[in-house]
């Protein structure tokens, strides 16, 4: 018990960390540098990037076509809940890492519902001639939360296939991250905050279910 509270330091941190420096965004040097003068907090290190950076469509359409692979995941494990759902006849005899992942996919759902509502930045271009929520980067939150909750639990199942696709899942992770900072289609503020948000749910994930299970194992 005494381990598991102290697993859970880092990721309410990450969380805590993620609410103060989004309050920070509607706070501290907000300017309307935006499209259609929309207001950006961190305004002078967005702007300095956004302009030394510029905006790239090869990135932009490059990862809207690899942000595909977490959705297909989260398709994968969904798959693998309800079949274990029909064979078994109970939630409670789903395993644990798989339920789990359907709280973590709730979550994520939630998030991303959340700031589409209540918008804290607009992206630093229009998008078919509209304003559009920009924070956290939803390209960026999915890539890290999916993918390295996958990561967690796939390298710990047997199987060279599911080794190989627990590293797939890092690649992804990482160029999907990379190719949304180059596009240029996010103040690079929006990208660190999807990147804090996708490291707290993803760690929550690890302490509550996969750590623990692997503890049960070695007993």
């Amino acid at each position: 018990m005494k381990e598991k509270k102290k697993a859970l330091h880092l990721p309410i941190g990450l969380f805590l960390f993620f609410i103060t420096y989004t309050i920070c965004l509607k706070m501290i040097d907000v300017q309307q540098i935006g499209p259609r003068h929309s207001e950006v907090g961190f305004a002078t290190i967005n702007q300095f990037f956004s302009s030394m950076i510029g905006t790239h469509s090869f990135w932009y359409q490059l990862t809207e076509i690899l942000g595909i692979f977490p959705l297909l995941l989260m398709g994968y494990f969904v798959l693998r809940g309800f079949l274990q759902l029909c064979i078994r006849k109970k939630i409670s005899l789903i395993d644990q890492e798989i339920l789990g992942l359907g709280f973590l996919y709730a979550a994520i759902a939630g998030f991303y519902i959340f700031f589409e509502k209540v918008v804290i930045n607009y992206r630093p271009i229009l998008v078919e001639g509209q304003l559009e929520a920009s924070y956290p980067s939803s390209h960026t939150f999915l890539a890290v939360s999916v993918l390295l909750s996958a990561f967690f639990l796939l390298s710990k199942e047997e199987g060279m296939l599911k080794k190989y696709l627990s590293y797939l899942c890092i690649i992804g992770m990482v160029a999907l991250v990379i190719g949304r900072i180059v596009s240029g289609v996010h103040w690079i503020t929006d990208i660190f905050g999807g990147i804090v948000l996708g490291l707290s749910l993803a760690q929550f994930y690890l302490v509550l279910f996969v750590r623990k299970l692997s503890i049960k194992k070695e007993r």
